[in-house]
């Protein structure tokens, strides 16, 4: 029983708070509140009412939309 209980542990993620992923996204912590009540941003409420952020979330999201050609062509001056 005690080797489940240590396994389950070593599986929970840390769960990350709106300043700390302010900081990892290098945005304003006002835009994480506003991405949260958009539901633009993936998230997890602890308690029913902390929200708390999983960093392979995070990466998944983040990844999701990074893209990899430009959005627009750039024009070549001659």
């Amino acid at each position: 029983m005690a080797l489940r209980t240590v396994k389950k542990q070593e599986k929970r993620e840390k769960l990350y708070t709106i300043d700390e992923m302010s900081a990892l996204l290098q945005v304003e912590r006002r835009k994480i509140v506003e991405w949260v009540q958009y539901r633009r941003i993936p998230y997890v409420l602890v308690a029913g009412e902390k929200i708390r952020f999983r960093i392979s979330d995070i990466a998944e999201w983040v990844e999701s939309r990074t893209r990899t050609k430009p959005a627009y062509k750039i024009r070549q001056t001659l």
